[in-house]
């Protein structure tokens, strides 16, 4: 049995798996594609609850306006624990309550997403490889949370620039996870024309874009795998080289969107959940990404005694 699934295992089994707790489980420095064992680049805590958009709490340009006093239709913004970016607020509130890296994170959690930074440019970079996917075998494993903030420390880096697309067509969430409401996004540039740039939203993050996926939407399988959208992914990665483009796809498991997807990317990261990620499904998933280049594997929601795998 492999290292993932040995982990994936004996977490599973363990029922005293702590949230609060955050534990590294460092794979080797070269991965090759689907070498399982050799691909566990991080262990990382997820939020158990989605989050809802909040109107109150965070404004956007398009959607209603900021002033000096922070009111937007006589509601006051939450000032004390928001912050200030071209035209969006953002509540670190409810960011931390979403397991969204802020300013204030804890050294650790801030420290974890570093590492998984770190090991993801050293994996990929040298290459330009700098168009990624993150997906998982089933929905509510993490994949959403570790897009989020994996953009947002990758955008940290000194002379790097990020840009996160949700192309999580039927249940898109990102903008739930930073508390902000959306009107448009991909879908508006692949059915509709709309350029990209009138799509764009600056989270409130240094060097940090954000591409909604728009509305949810049927027939998501064949505009993910539509040439327009394969036009667009090209053009993002020759157009802006020194920019990681991280797109937060759908559960390989349940639809045919992530498969269809993953032959356009550079890399993908593959999220595992300890304690709930079953040893079948991380061998179905592994199965349909044969041929692929699987950057590493995250592994959610450990504690030390489930990552000591002999």
């Amino acid at each position: 049995m492999s290292k993932l699934l040995k982990a994936v295992e004996k977490a599973k089994r363990n029922k005293r798996i702590e949230e609060n707790e955050s534990w590294i489980a460092k794979g080797d420095s070269h991965v090759e594609p689907l070498e399982v064992e050799d691909s566990i680049i991080e262990a990382i805590p997820v939020s158990k609850q989605m989050p809802k958009a909040n109107a109150k709490t965070c404004v956007a340009g398009p959607y209603c306006n900021v002033t000096k006093d922070n009111e937007k239709d006589g509601t006051s913004c939450m000032v004390p624990s928001s912050f200030f970016k071209d035209d969006l607020v953002l509540d670190e509130l409810n960011l931390a309550k979403n397991r969204i890296l802020t300013r204030n994170s804890s050294p650790m959690f801030t420290d974890i997403y570093n590492l998984l930074r770190t090991q993801i440019l050293h994996r990929t970079k040298k290459k330009g490889h700098n168009v990624l996917m993150v997906t998982s075998a089933m929905p509510g494993e993490g994949k959403t949370i570790t897009s989020i903030n994996l953009a947002i420390s990758l955008a940290r880096e000194v002379d790097q620039f990020a840009l996160l697309v949700d192309t999580d067509m039927r249940d898109p969430s990102i903008h739930k996870y930073l508390g902000i409401e959306v009107e448009r996004g991909l879908t508006d540039h692949l059915l509709h024309d709309i350029p990209v740039p009138d799509l764009l939203i600056k989270p409130g993050i240094n060097k940090l874009s954000f591409l909604p996926a728009g509305d949810p939407i049927r027939g998501s399988t064949e505009i993910l795998g539509s040439p327009k959208l394969q036009d667009l992914i090209i053009e993002m990665k020759e157009r802006y080289p020194d920019r990681y483009v991280i797109f937060d796809c759908p559960d390989l498991l349940h639809a045919p969107d992530a498969l269809v997807f993953s032959s356009y990317v550079d890399g993908i990261i593959f999220v595992v959940e300890a304690g709930k990620t079953s040893r079948e499904n991380v061998q179905k998933a592994m199965n349909l990404l044969e041929g692929r280049n699987v950057v590493g594997v995250v592994l959610n929601k450990t504690d030390k005694e489930s990552l000591d795998v002999k």
